[in-house]
């Protein structure tokens, strides 16, 4: 089961990642699944294609190192649960974008502390006391 769900993005964030999507997919000699009037134009993508021949190329134009296993689309879910909950303090807020059943979900597996907010807070205590 498929579940849809609508998330807000700011303009330049969709302008800038649907521009390397679609640039990445004529590189590979791909088309868009539906145009814009939403009629299918091909078949749909297999996600292991979409990684080497759309996800892969753009991490690597942008210097973003791979690792096995750890560089797909899934690893967005938990860059954005982690840069919310640095951000915003808002765990509740990450759980309602990610579509979590509940705040334990994405606090004890989508969230990730920073080693910089580490140092900073042994610095915090070290400074208290």
């Amino acid at each position: 089961m498929t579940l849809r769900q609508e998330q807000p993005i700011v303009p330049s964030v969709f302008d800038q990642s649907t521009a390397g999507f679609h640039q990445s997919l004529l590189q590979a000699g791909q088309r868009l699944v539906v145009d814009s009037a939403g009629q299918r134009q091909a078949p749909p993508l297999n996600p292991d294609v979409l990684c080497q021949n759309v996800l892969y190329p753009i991490l690597d134009r942008l210097g973003i190192s791979r690792r096995s296993g750890a560089s797909g689309f899934h690893t967005f879910r938990h860059s954005a649960a982690s840069i919310l909950n640095e951000r915003t303090g808002n765990l509740k807020l990450a759980q309602r974008l990610l579509g979590h059943s509940t705040v334990d979900m994405t606090a004890n597996v989508y969230t990730h502390t920073p080693a910089e907010s580490e140092r900073e807070a042994a610095l915090a205590i070290e400074l208290a006391i």
